[in-house]
Parts: C-alpha cells; structure tokens; sequence
C-alpha cells in the first residue's frame, strides 16, 4: 500500500488542504495550529456540525493579562463562494468584532479576527467588497478595542503557514488516529463480551450463536484493521 505524504511538499499540501472541508478538517487544522505552533490559549471552537457563536468559529486569547483576542472564521472554498448569507464572510466578521465574547473576563477586551478559507481569493470584485467591509468594521469599533487590523488567510497563507511545521501535523494526526482505533477495539471488546454473556444464558444455542457472533467480530476487526492501515506501517518500523 502506498502512502502518499501530503507535508512532503508545498504543492503536496496545497493540494491536500484544498480537498479539506471545514467541519472537522480544515478548523481542526487550524486550531491545532493557533493552539499548538502560536500558542494561544483556545477559548471558544464549534461543535460538530455546528456554526460558530455570533461570528466566532474559533477564539484564542492572545494576552491572557490584557485579555486580547482573535476570532478565526473558518471556510471552505474560495472567498467569493463565502461572502455572503447568514453565516457568510461579511455578517460573520462583523459579528465577531462587534458583540463581544459571552465569556464575562473577556468582554470589552480589544479584539481582531482572522478570516481562513482553503480556497483562491476569488474575483477581484469580492476582494473589494471584503476589503471595504473590513474598513468599515475597523472604523465603527472604538480604537482602544481594536487589537491589529483584520487579517484574510487564503489556500496560499495557509500553505506557507502550515508547511514549516509538517513533523508536528503528521505526529499528531498519528496519534489521534492510534487513540480511536484503540477505542473502536475497546467497543468491540465490550459489545463482544456483553453478547457472549447472553449467549451463555441459552445452553441449546450456545455453539450456533458462539461462531456467529465470532464470524462478525472478526469481521469488524477487519474493518478497524483496514480504516487504520498506519498501524501495520508502524508494526513493520519496530521490526527493523
């Protein structure tokens, strides 16, 4: 089986963060990045299948003293596609900049917001009307509040942004994948045991039901074994 490494190259990651989608992907990058590689502490991130709160998909303090603050808005796609609706680009960063954060030692903090989006920058007409946008929502928020100017990190930001720090993605993503495998074998066990116990109770059925009940389990070993290939690769380093 071949792995392809997608942090091997730049073009390798481009190309992999532009198939990425925002829920569960392209945001969980970016947290473990604001996270992890800025260090900021995160405050605020979106659950599954949910839109951020009042235009904050993801915030970090930036200045736990002073109590700073960014809003990441986290999108799929070009920054034309994103722009507008009720969750679009516009509304979104205006929200986050303007209603403060609902967490109490963090309101009337100085803030900023940093729109993500895994795509191109789209027409040159959207980058006008976000740019004007972003000039208006400066101008309305009182001086003292602005923490810097609202930043736009497009597919060729991220890259450049991400890359440097491939071992770290890589290590991490490993050991996210070894946890659920471990807990997927731990549910299997469970199921395995509680149905065992039942059949126990049934002498008359006891052989019929037993290689059943196998005959699925290991199936779904199979399965696990599959979805998490990377664990033969590791098998196979230890041997050397």
């Amino acid at each position: 089986m071949v792995i392809i490494d997608p942090w091997a190259s730049k073009e390798g990651l481009r190309f992999f963060l532009l198939k990425l989608k925002e829920d569960q992907e392209l945001d969980a990058l970016i947290k473990n990045y604001v996270r992890d590689i800025l260090g900021h502490k995160i405050v605020m991130s979106p659950s599954k299948g949910r839109y951020g709160e009042k235009g904050k998909d993801i915030v970090a303090i930036e200045n736990e003293s002073k109590g700073g603050y960014c809003s990441y808005i986290v999108k799929r796609g070009t920054l034309q596609k994103n722009l507008y609706g009720q969750f679009g680009v516009l509304k979104q960063m205006r929200d986050a900049m303007l209603i403060d954060l609902e967490i109490q030692r963090y309101k009337s903090k100085p803030r900023t917001a940093v729109i993500v989006h895994n795509g191109e920058e789209g027409t040159r007409a959207a980058i006008d009307v976000f740019e004007n946008e972003k000039t208006r929502i400066e101008r309305e928020l009182e001086r003292e509040l602005l923490l810097r100017p609202i930043e736009r990190w497009d597919i060729e930001e991220i890259t450049n942004r991400l890359h440097p720090h491939g071992q770290y993605f890589k290590d991490s993503e490993e050991h996210r994948l070894h946890l659920q495998m471990l807990y997927s074998f731990q549910e299997m066990s469970i199921g395995l045991h509680e149905q065992i116990e039942t059949i126990s109770t049934i002498p008359e059925k006891k052989g019929e039901e037993l290689s059943t009940v196998l005959m699925d389990h290991i199936g779904k070993i199979r399965s696990i074994m599959k979805n998490y290939s990377f664990v033969k690769m590791v098998k196979g380093k230890g041997k050397n």
